[in-house]
């Protein structure tokens, strides 16, 4: 399996049967990659139920949803999985939200019910296990932030402003929490 993420891996990957004839290149949908990790047995999902919920309340309005699942490696806390369907009504959403009058009326008429993104989190992952025990709810929306933040970055597309706005208010109340818990102020 190739990340076809950067910038020509696609179109270099496609070329790949002209040198190797016997390989055969198909591209994966979001539905088939998340379908192929492994489920988590229900007693661990219910642990980590809180933070699901934080999860899902605070990316709900990104329009991500929020899976559990167990993958390796274990070094990567969460991915996130989407489709050219769901990146479609992100950007008509965007543009939707911008425009005015008569453009914004026929952008809403056009909103679509294509799957939304997701982001899946590794229970293998053993910070998303000690994440599970942080009982500070507004640190952990932060911390669920800026594990979507990560995980939008791994996939080295653009970021929309809304996804780049987000990672820089998770990360600066990150930095900010830590320099005052290192101060000693709560």
């Amino acid at each position: 399996m190739v990340n076809g993420g950067y910038t020509y891996d696609d179109e270099l990957v496609s070329l790949l049967p002209q040198v190797l004839p016997d390989v055969t290149v198909a591209g994966l949908d979001a539905g088939v990659i998340a379908g192929a990790l492994d489920l988590v047995a229900p007693d661990d999902e219910l642990f980590l139920a809180p933070l699901l919920a934080v999860a899902r309340k605070r990316l709900d309005p990104l329009d991500c949803d929020v899976t559990l699942r167990a993958f390796r490696p274990v070094t990567v806390p969460a991915l996130f999985l989407d489709s050219r369907a769901a990146r479609a009504e992100r950007t008509r959403a965007e543009v939707a939200e911008s425009a005015d009058g008569l453009w914004a009326e026929i952008l809403g008429a056009l909103k679509s019910t294509a799957p939304r993104a997701q982001l899946v989190l590794n229970h293998r992952s053993p910070l998303l296990r000690r994440l599970a025990g942080v009982s500070d709810e507004a640190l952990l929306g932060v911390a669920v932030e800026s594990l979507y933040g990560q995980a939008l970055l791994m996939t080295h597309r653009p970021l929309r402003p809304a996804d780049a706005a987000l990672l820089n208010r998770a990360f600066g109340e990150l930095l900010d929490r830590a320099t005052r818990e290192g101060d000693g102020e709560h």
